[in-house]
């Protein structure tokens, strides 16, 4: 009887389908500077948002790794007009509540991103389309108001696809924190600013690496690396520099070490009243940094200078622009030019523990804008908080100010950079002018990468020449710490992403 069994045990694994995979097994516990404020994938956009949305929802295309492009629900994807690109979807494939993933999601993800009522901060990404066509169950048809060849790259980090029935059933705050999607893991515990737990989606046609993946929040270093070391934690990021000695000191733990395409600057609300306002004044605040110090001293070598916004690795990068020189004589004679030979004061944001290193980095800055007479009061915030003074900045009783921010370019491409913080669309950004919005919005819809590409060297030319409407630091190394028993590698858009964190 006992060999009966066991031959039907062996049977029944010989006619599984070639393609299902052993269900994961094993926990990781990753501790993260950043915290998400909604599992709704469709209102905001943001790097620790990029980076948790991934394991629950999917979207059509996709970043490998290394930085590909890759296919994700889509299965193949062609552009069959030049404003219409047509996306044959995966057959088979189900959310975590089991409804079908079909041509029908795929067009009501979209238009929930666009619906003016959702007030999506994704929009911008996607308001070139014009409509969406179900051809059939598994093929969707993207129709654009004019030819957008930076859709797929967008289409790579945003839009993820979402169940219709259950998305109308429920109101925003429900769906905030009750996600379903396709992704290799539900969520099933959330507390917010505190952690998240994945487990195992059960339905999913990609798994995970674990079984069950623990997200703690932690916005301070220290802590973060304590928790590496006493083995409370498996996975860090954000590691300070000046601390990874003690990780690597640790003999379980590591330093893992990648350049990412995240660029760090401080953006000006440029309205009236504003110092600023006056482009000497902008460009002096430029020239009054010593970028090498404080790549060399605060970095310690874990930054690159750049020009404007983006680096080497992005599409449209303009290898003739060059970091602004440290000269602060220039700078003082500048600023009396434009009538502040005394300088004055200003308050500068930055939120806590979001940015490596970051805080340490403006005080430095500070110091530096102080012998030119710029006095600078450094104001350190939670993020939530941060983000209500940022949303409220063109408000005429709140004053002029400056703030430090990071954008990751996951679209690998000078449009990403420019929608995030130059545009005037830009929830975040602090510059409106309607002729560099018209010359961003010419080279999105240009389709000859050749001549796309020349448009964004040229936008950037302006902004660093002429405009200057932010003072542009540097790009990040994205640095980890890891406990030995972790196999993993970082990716090239400097995202960690639970589902991709196993066990050796």
């Amino acid at each position: 009887m006992k060999r009966l069994w066991l031959w039907m045990v062996v049977l029944a694994l010989l006619l599984l389908p070639a393609g299902v995979k052993a269900a994961p097994k094993g926990k990781v516990v990753l501790g993260m500077a950043g915290a998400l404020t909604t599992f709704d994938p469709h209102t905001f956009s943001s790097l620790p948002i990029s980076m948790h949305h991934p394991n629950v929802f999917e979207t059509l295309l996709a970043r490998a790794p290394d930085g590909s492009m890759t296919n994700q629900l889509a299965e193949s994807y062609k552009m069959v007009a030049p404003t219409v690109w047509e996306f044959k979807l995966r057959k088979g494939v189900k959310f975590s509540n089991g409804d079908p993933v079909n041509a029908e999601a795929v067009k009501f993800s979209f238009e929930r991103i666009l619906d003016p009522k959702m007030k999506s901060r994704q929009y911008r990404y996607f308001k070139s389309m014009a409509k969406l066509e179900v051809v059939d169950e598994h093929t969707v048809r993207i129709h654009t108001k004019k030819p957008d060849p930076m859709l797929p790259p967008f289409l790579a980090i945003y839009g993820f696809i979402v169940p219709p029935k259950y998305y109308k059933q429920h109101d925003k705050k429900h769906l905030s924190r009750n996600p379903v999607g396709s992704g290799p893991f539900v969520m099933k515990k959330w507390r917010k600013g505190q952690e998240v737990v994945y487990e195992a989606n059960p339905n999913a046609w990609r798994k995970p690496r674990v079984k069950t993946a623990v997200v703690k929040f932690i916005p301070e270093s220290t802590t973060r690396v304590s928790a590496l070391i006493s083995g409370d934690v498996d996975v860090i990021d954000n590691l300070p520099p000046a601390l990874s000695e003690r990780v690597r000191a640790g003999g379980k733990t590591d330093v893992i070490a990648k350049q990412s395409p995240r660029t760090n600057y401080i953006l000006m609300v440029i309205k009236e009243g504003a110092p600023w306002m006056d482009v000497r004044v902008r460009r002096a605040m430029n020239l009054a940094i010593n970028r090498e110090a404080i790549t060399k001293n605060v970095m310690m070598g874990f930054a690159k200078s750049v020009a404007i916004i983006q680096g080497p690795a992005s599409f449209g990068f303009n290898p003739e622009l060059k970091p602004y020189p440290y000269d602060p004589a220039q700078a003082k004679k500048l600023l009396a030019e434009a009538g502040f030979a005394k300088g004055f004061s200003f308050d500068v944001y930055i939120p806590r523990g979001r940015f490596m290193m970051g805080k340490e980095a403006l005080e430095g800055i500070a110091g530096q804008w102080a012998k030119v007479g710029l006095k600078a009061n450094v104001r350190v915030m939670e993020w939530g908080a941060m983000k209500k003074i940022i949303f409220s900045k063109y408000k005429k009783n709140v004053k002029p100010f400056l703030y430090y921010l990071a954008r990751m370019n996951t679209a690998f491409s000078a449009e990403h950079m420019f929608a995030g913080a130059i545009s005037s669309r830009s929830a975040y950004g602090g510059f409106r002018d309607k002729g560099v919005d018209a010359m961003i919005n010419d080279a999105r819809s240009t389709l000859d990468n050749k001549s796309r590409e020349k448009k964004y060297q040229e936008i950037a030319r302006v902004l660093r020449h002429e405009k200057v409407p932010i003072v542009p630091l540097y790009q990040t190394f994205r640095i980890f710490g890891a406990n030995k028993k972790i196999d993993w590698k970082p990716r090239a858009d400097g995202k960690l992403i639970a589902a991709e964190v196993g066990l050796k």
